[in-house]
């Protein structure tokens, strides 16, 4: 893969942002951060991804649990119910704890839940965390190669869009 993935930020809170900004500079590594400030506008800009003519999907959602419009569960839920957007890979990223907010975010599809860090550095380890794992995970084609390769390797059609 010549360029590293992106990674699609929805949160609504400007000083999350930054503070995960910092930490991801702290931490040596500044990834290329696209930022939604609600829910919907993640799930717009994953929409446009998928139909653009530069196609690939960022390498890692990271969703806040409560944002406007839409939350954190109500993208992830969207994103699991389409083909295209099936295997991105999506965290919650959150200030809330509640048992019920973590089994509700792992049965909607999340590949995980952190709680968001209030102490500088344990955010950057949270930031050192998203850089490695992107690092160390092989990504699905969509996001490293596009949908026309990944179409073109799944040969019944089912990966892209034409809901079967």
């Amino acid at each position: 893969m010549s360029t590293p993935p992106e990674i699609l930020l929805a949160e609504d809170d400007e000083a999350d942002v930054f503070l995960l900004r910092r930490a991801f500079k702290d931490a040596g590594a500044e990834p290329r951060l696209r930022v939604a400030t609600d829910g919907q506008e993640a799930m717009d800009l994953l929409w446009h991804r998928a139909h653009a003519e530069e196609d690939r999907l960022p390498g890692l959602v990271i969703l806040d649990l409560k944002m406007p419009r839409r939350n954190g569960l109500d993208v992830l839920g969207w994103m699991r119910s389409q083909p295209a957007f099936r295997c991105v890979p999506a965290f919650i990223f959150s200030s809330s704890s509640r048992r019920e907010d973590v089994e509700r975010a792992y049965s909607a599809g999340a590949n995980a839940f952190l709680v968001k860090p209030s102490a500088t550095t344990q955010r950057t380890e949270v930031a050192r965390f998203f850089n490695e794992w992107l690092r160390l995970v092989q990504a699905p084609l969509a996001v490293s190669e596009g949908f026309k390769a990944a179409a073109a390797a799944h040969a019944t059609g089912v990966f892209i869009g034409g809901g079967r």
